[in-house]
C-alpha cells in the first residue's frame, strides 16, 4: 500500500487570509459616529430620558440588539462568515459581516416601528402651553402630530446604521 500526501499550499494561503480578515475586522452596529454629535445627543436623551425636558427613558439601541429574532439573524451572518473563512473566501467572509451589520440594523429600525413605550404625551403630540420652570413662564410647543417616539424627520431612525472595518 502507497500513500500519498499533497499540500496544497495555495488553498492554505488562502485558508490562512481569509480567517486573518475575520479576526481583524469588526462590525459597529447602532448609530455610527458618521451620524454627527446633533443625533448622538438625541440619541442618548432618548436612551436616559430627562427629567427637566420631562422625557421618559426609551432605550432603543440595547433592546433591539437584544432580541431573539435579531440575535438570531446577526448569528446567521456571522456564521456565514465563518463558513466562508474555512473555504478560504475572504470576499465572502466580508459579505457574512455585512449581513450580520444590515441585520442589526434592520431589527433597530423594526423595534421603532413597533412602537416604544412609553408613548409621546397629549402635549408632545398635538402641541401646547407647557411651563418652562429655568424661565418661569409659559412656552407655546407645536405638536409632533404622532403618539410613536422617535418619529418626527426620521433623522434619527435612518440614522441607524452598520459599518465592517479593520480593528
Amino acid at each position: 500500500m502507497n500513500l500519498t500526501i499533497k499540500e496544497d499550499t495555495e488553498l492554505q494561503r488562502k485558508l490562512f487570509s481569509s480567517l486573518q480578515t475575520l479576526s481583524e475586522t469588526q462590525v459597529d452596529i447602532g448609530l455610527l459616529p458618521s451620524a454627527g454629535g446633533q443625533l448622538a445627543f438625541i440619541l442618548g436623551v432618548q436612551t436616559h430620558g430627562s427629567p427637566i425636558m420631562h422625557i421618559p427613558p426609551r432605550p432603543v439601541v440595547q433592546p433591539a440588539l437584544q432580541q431573539t429574532s435579531v440575535r438570531t439573524a446577526i448569528a446567521e451572518g456571522f456564521a456565514q462568515s465563518l463558513s466562508a473563512a474555512m473555504e478560504g473566501d475572504s470576499a465572502g467572509v466580508t459579505v457574512g459581516l455585512e449581513s450580520a451589520g444590515q441585520a442589526g440594523a434592520d431589527g433597530i429600525r423594526a423595534y421603532i416601528d413597533a412602537g416604544i413605550a412609553p408613548p409621546n404625551s397629549p402635549v408632545t403630540v398635538s402641541g401646547g402651553w407647557i411651563w418652562n420652570r429655568v424661565a418661569k413662564k409659559g412656552v407655546l410647543i407645536t405638536g409632533k402630530g404622532s403618539g410613536k417616539p422617535l418619529y418626527r424627520t426620521g433623522a434619527l431612525y435612518n440614522a441607524f446604521d452598520y459599518e465592517v472595518k479593520k480593528r
